[in-house]
């Protein structure tokens, strides 16, 4: 009788660790079902809509001049909505670029960050290196290079390109689109001072449509908790809500 005791001890131990399991997945999969909960299935403007008469046409993804000056399928691209316009509540926002890796490993590109107001006149611009790697970049637009915060409800362009010249090739590849600085309203402000993490801050933000905020804010918690699956699972959610998939997993890389 004594074995059937230990057969029936063991049965009862092992069928409560499966079921404590099920109950562990179940949590976790009703924790994943509401992540990312203020983020849209589809990024869809309603109440900011972009400037109609810009100068410079918008291009999110970048087309070079002569041939190709990177390998692989995605090419350099903005990290913006499909209509490469994007609001933001911040004095001097932060943009991010995917850079794809170049055609010519010896020579990296070159890159140039331009930055104009309505009236197309340069207000802004910055040249550095990049380091030939693959990966999203930021560039923050600085407040300690005498250019004056973003004035609200003004409306700006930007440029961003890439020099691939190489000594078998001349080529200049961009992305360009539009900014405009938002004011925060009180309901905007009360919620997010109420907001108890990040994560909802970027929730709350998605909601109001500030696309820069949103992304800043889940790009910061996307670089600290790489491993989180709930940040994985936001930015991967914002970035396909503007049809971004492919480079929702490319790494964060760093500029010189």
């Amino acid at each position: 009788m004594s074995w059937i005791r230990s057969f029936l001890l063991k049965l009862c131990l092992a069928l409560s660790v499966e079921l404590l399991l099920l109950i562990s997945l179940s949590a976790w999969g009703q924790t994943a079902s509401v992540l990312a909960q203020g983020i849209p299935e589809r990024w869809e403007y309603k109440k900011f809509q972009p400037p109609s008469d810009v100068g410079v046409p918008s291009r999110r993804e970048g087309a070079a001049s002569r041939g190709n000056c990177w390998t692989g399928s995605t090419p350099l691209t903005a990290l913006v909505p499909t209509n490469s316009f994007g609001v933001t509540t911040e004095d001097y926002p932060t943009l991010f670029f995917y850079l794809p890796a170049p055609q010519f490993e010896a020579s990296p590109p070159v890159a140039e960050f331009v930055l104009m107001d309505e009236k197309e006149q340069h207000i802004y611009a910055a040249t550095f290196n990049t380091t030939g790697k693959p990966g999203i970049i930021s560039i923050s637009i600085p407040s300690l290079a005498g250019l004056p915060p973003l004035e609200v409800g003004k409306d700006y362009q930007w440029i961003f390109s890439l020099n691939c010249s190489s000594q078998i090739s001349n080529e200049v590849v961009f992305v360009s689109g539009q900014l405009r600085r938002v004011p925060i309203n009180t309901i905007l402000f009360s919620k997010l001072r109420q907001a108890s993490s990040l994560q909802e801050r970027a929730d709350l933000y998605a909601e109001a449509e500030i696309w820069h905020n949103a992304l800043m804010t889940l790009a910061e918690l996307r670089r600290s908790n790489p491993n989180d699956p709930s940040m994985v699972a936001d930015w991967e959610k914002l970035l396909k809500s503007v049809t971004l998939d492919a480079i929702a997993n490319e790494p964060f890389i760093e500029v010189p």
